[in-house]
């Protein structure tokens, strides 16, 4: 018995350990898909369209929806200018603007999200001395593609 009393402690560690870093596993490659699928999204609309940032924020909601919180997931949607070589500048650009963005030049969507830790038994458990997991961590994926 005492042997129990010894392991299943550690056993809860290990245990709530990998939970908590499977749940952010998870959220981190949803938000890169969210962001690919934005940026994705974004080069095949109307460089022009006034709504272009709506939309490719809808689309990375969308994105984002499974097993996420959709209503936290904030977008960024950026242009900047390719030069004749084909390379992305640092100068940038406005999509959804006659004078702005062009096809051609690249479409940058960044997507941020507060992961939230799903296992709060373990920081009780450990009482915040052992192991100090944040209640909170921001999760960001940035994808460029040049616009078609």
């Amino acid at each position: 018995m005492v042997e129990f009393a010894l392991v299943v402690p550690i056993f809860l560690i290990v245990l709530t350990s990998l939970l908590y870093f499977g749940f952010l596993l998870y959220s981190k490659m949803s938000i890169i898909n969210a962001a690919r699928e934005g940026a994705h999204y974004g080069i095949l609309l109307d460089p022009a369209d006034g709504a272009f940032a709506t939309k490719v924020s809808d689309q990375v909601q969308g994105a984002a929806g499974a097993g996420l919180n959709p209503g936290s997931v904030t977008t960024v949607t950026d242009g900047f200018k390719v030069d004749a070589t084909g390379a992305v500048t640092a100068t940038p650009c406005t999509w959804g603007s006659s004078t702005g963005c062009k096809a051609g030049d690249a479409v940058s969507v960044t997507v941020t999200y507060p992961f939230a830790n799903p296992v709060p038994l373990h920081l009780e458990l450990l009482g915040n001395v052992i192991i100090d997991l944040p209640s909170s961590i921001n999760l960001t994926s940035t994808v460029q593609m040049i616009h078609e």
